[in-house]
């Protein structure tokens, strides 16, 4: 199993954001020093409750602490950009990075979003598989014609090509039955392409989604990714009780802005509009101690078979002692005891 280290870059506006980029530095430097092997971002519209480091620059800025490390975006919300834009982005970073990028990828679920950007939410899976098509026919073709609903080109050739032939790898999000197989109908496994499962549902749903995938890709003869990644909410500490102490207020903080844009309504079903702290983390959190922790992944593991661990392990306002603290224990301790579990 792999290890990748999520780089949250959600922070409240009132930080010191100088301080909070170079502390993302050190997170890429303690975990590469660790032995994880990939680093990836998620990301929103930076307004209001909460600043959002912009991907794409955010990425270029820790390249060279993650020297040697894969880089990938997990998720971008495609349908709020134009998708000339993200593949020209997409190939920058895959060149400056040798060409081990991975350009993730989701439909969107926040209503508010789209509004302030003048989109309709509706026209969000057009958009996406649009988007898709033409980024990936950008990347491969030398001259293209796209006449779709919502984007139109002729002739466009794309001068900055990436530097993984015949494109980098493609990740896609979806948190319903129907997105995980829409998701098996775009990805070609045999470049690397996967679904990755959505860090805010819970370990149930996950489980059964991961089998929607496989039997999607079965039915369409469609081998599963060489490489299988999962997206998890991590807090390693040395017991439970600190972990839920120390982690517990910002993980409310980030997801009660998540619940004012309707995740828990309109997302994951949850029935209201906020959780508390025991609802929150029941399946949705990996928290404990290194045995704890190994024992949850374990299990995780058998049930969806995935090979490579995206590590979520900060939130907004958490300090940095508790973000390092899970980053080496997860490392140190908890990987050495799933792999021996799992053999």
């Amino acid at each position: 199993m792999r290890l990748t280290l999520f780089v949250n870059p959600e922070h409240a506006p009132g930080d010191a954001l100088d301080r909070r980029l170079a502390e993302h530095v050190e997170q890429v430097m303690v975990a590469r020093e660790a032995g994880y092997d990939g680093v990836t971002i998620g990301t929103h519209l930076s307004y209001g409750s909460a600043v959002w480091f912009p991907p794409f620059q955010t990425l270029m800025h820790l390249a060279p602490a993650a020297s040697g490390m894969t880089l990938s975006t997990c998720m971008l919300v495609l349908p709020l950009h134009h998708p000339l834009h993200i593949a020209t982005e997409a190939a920058f970073l895959d060149i400056a990075s040798g060409g081990r990028f991975t350009l993730g990828v989701s439909p969107g679920w926040s209503q508010e979003e789209f509004q302030v950007l003048g989109l309709d939410l509706h026209t969000r899976i057009g958009r996406f598989r649009e988007s898709v098509a033409l980024i990936q026919r950008l990347w491969t073709e030398d001259s293209v014609d796209f006449a779709g609903k919502y984007f139109q080109v002729r002739g466009l050739s794309l001068a900055q090509k990436p530097a993984r032939q015949p494109r980098p790898p493609m990740w896609f999000g979806g948190s319903v039955a129907r997105a995980v197989e829409r998701v098996a109908e775009l990805a070609d496994t045999s470049l690397g392409d996967s679904w990755v499962a959505s860090s805010h549902l819970t370990e149930d749903v996950i489980t059964a989604q991961a089998q929607a995938f496989r039997a999607r890709l079965e039915a369409m003869g469609k081998p599963m990714p060489a490489e299988f990644p999962l997206l998890r909410n991590i807090v390693v500490a040395p017991d439970r009780e600190t972990a839920l102490r120390e982690a517990g207020p910002f993980l409310e903080a980030s997801y009660r802005v998540f619940g004012q844009w309707g995740l828990f309504t309109e997302v994951v079903g949850a029935g209201k509009a906020q959780l508390d702290l025991p609802e929150l983390i029941a399946g949705r959190v990996v928290i404990g101690s290194p045995e704890e922790c190994a024992e949850d992944l374990v299990r995780l593991a058998r049930a969806t078979g995935f090979t490579r661990l995206i590590a979520r392990v900060q939130w907004m306002g958490m300090d940095q002692r508790i973000v390092r603290r899970t980053i080496e224990l997860l490392a140190e301790r908890v990987l050495p005891l799933v792999q021996r579990e799992l053999g």
